[in-house]
């Protein structure tokens, strides 16, 4: 069990971050993807969801300046 306290414990602290941040930002950019009827929603959820909180900020950045370039 020696390597759950590999450099510090970083690699759970990086299962823990996939395993909650993953999940609802994936489904939260492939949900308003569907809705606003973007192409290949799956993969968007999946490619920002690995991010996580840094893909969370760059969908929603995304999102608003086009938003403000359509309107």
């Amino acid at each position: 069990m020696d390597w759950l306290t590999a450099y510090n414990g970083l690699l759970v602290r990086m299962g823990l971050y996939l395993l909650i941040f993953w999940p609802t930002v994936g489904y939260y950019v492939y949900r308003d993807s569907v809705k606003r009827g973007l192409s290949s929603p799956q993969l968007r959820g999946v490619t920002y969801g690995f991010l996580g909180v840094p893909g969370l900020l760059v969908y929603l950045y995304r999102k608003t300046r086009a938003e403000t370039q359509s309107a």
